[in-house]
């Protein structure tokens, strides 16, 4: 494994993200049915828990990318997993809401701080040219892993008891050395400039390298309207199935039927869509993407806007996605494109920001479905996305693409 290339290096990561899926998606989505069934606690209380997840997922990214580009990648992302399993083993053992909530925290914290590292250390493996397809081999991987996860966890038996996160703990334990090997330090520099994987970037302190990853998101004005941008796609697609939720709610009699249909077409098609276009990323131009992928996300919201049939639906959902698969891989291209080499950490770890908007979308998605109904709804947070090409437009003039050479060279040293 010492020997290994960095493009096996690349592949393993990119399993092991559906890998580390896997074991969270068996157990997040049943921790609400946990938590209320197990230690009994009150509806509030579940809401205020995972509520506050969104506020640990940013502080736990933000951190974790500047404190890679300070100490490197690999002692980041093993302490987060050791943590990750530390918190299943208490959610597994603890019997109080206090456990319950720190595990929770900590969990959430810990696995935020992983993700941005985990990109950056795929971009380190893999040269420019090639990081869109590998971004989207990543994505591809994370959701195929939350596809199969709760339905390999009903088939079990692992809905929201304790033994699921005992499961779970042991899918990361098993992960961790392959992350300890994957992660290793190489002996020589990257040709284009970048940092080598879990290399030390520069002699800076996490202080330091906390201060001035802060201080790009106040100067780097390139990176404060990427984030903008981001956030306001997330508003529409992070919470997608709350609003259909709320939608079908109050205005058909089965709307749990009709909300299943329509989020397990999102999920084929995400996987379906996701395979064709993954080998293909590296050709599109990444600001041209994105702008395909706002103008088809609005496509797909007004598709919802009007859908009086399953099938409407159905199909709007499929526009909806494609715009999702193009986007994502993009987004991370057209960072990691901004990014310096030595703050490349922070810059990932600064784009967790953009989990505001799985709160921004269902509170003011609530707001119009109340006042205005379904069409306002759909219509009012899709025009976001239309928002966010705009500013894609602005800033993309302004990223730099990869040189000829930067972008041919070989990736294949050891370490």
């Amino acid at each position: 494994m010492t020997g290994m290339s960095s493009p096996a290096r690349a592949r393993t990561l990119v399993t092991g993200s559906a890998i580390m899926s896997l074991g969270n998606s068996i157990t997040v989505p049943f921790l609400a049915i946990y938590l209320r069934t197990e230690l009994h606690v009150s509806i509030s209380t579940v809401g205020l828990l995972l509520g506050c997840a969104i506020l640990f997922a940013i502080i736990g990214g933000f951190l974790g990318g500047a404190l890679s580009d300070s100490i490197g990648r690999r002692p980041v992302m093993v302490a987060a997993i050791l943590v990750v399993i530390a918190s299943f083993a208490g959610l597994a053992i603890g019997g109080d809401v206090v456990t319950a909530f720190v595990c929770t925290a900590t969990l959430t914290t810990a696995s935020s701080s992983f993700s941005p590292v985990a990109k950056v250390l795929l971009s380190d493996l893999v040269a420019p040219a090639d990081r869109p397809r590998w971004f989207s081999y990543q994505y591809l991987a994370i959701n195929a892993g939350y596809a199969i996860g709760p339905l390999l966890g009903t088939a079990v038996g692992l809905t929201g008891d304790r033994t699921s996160f005992v499961v779970a703990a042991g899918i990361y334990a098993l992960y961790l050395p392959v992350v300890v090997m994957v992660a290793a330090p190489a002996r020589t520099a990257p040709a284009d400039g970048n940092t080598g994987p879990g290399m030390v970037p520069m002699p800076q302190g996490w202080c330091t390298a906390l201060r001035r990853t802060v201080l790009a998101l106040v100067t780097d004005r390139r990176l404060a309207w990427l984030l903008i941008a981001a956030i306001l796609l997330e508003t529409v697609h992070n919470k997608i199935s709350v609003l259909l939720a709320q939608h079908f709610a109050g205005s058909a009699a089965n709307s749990a039927y009709l909300l299943g249909a329509v989020m397990t077409t999102n999920a084929v098609a995400v996987i379906g869509l996701q395979t064709v276009l993954a080998r293909h990323m590296s050709r599109f131009d990444p600001l041209r993407a994105m702008t395909a992928g706002g103008v088809l996300t609005f496509a797909g919201m007004a598709g919802f806007a009007v859908s009086a049939q399953l099938w409407h639906y159905v199909a709007a959902m499929v526009v909806f996605t494609l715009g999702e698969v193009l986007i994502v891989p993009s987004e991370f291209t057209l960072l990691d494109r901004i990014a310096p080499a030595d703050l490349r950490g922070g810059y990932f770890g600064a784009q967790t920001l953009s989990q505001l908007g799985g709160f921004t979308g269902p509170y003011f998605g609530s707001l119009i479905l109340s006042a205005y109904g379904g069409t306002a709804m759909f219509l009012a947070i899709g025009s976001l996305a239309l928002v966010s090409v705009v500013i894609y437009v602005f800033v993309g003039r302004q990223v730099p693409t990869p040189s000829p050479v930067a972008a041919g060279t070989p990736r294949g040293e050891t370490s």
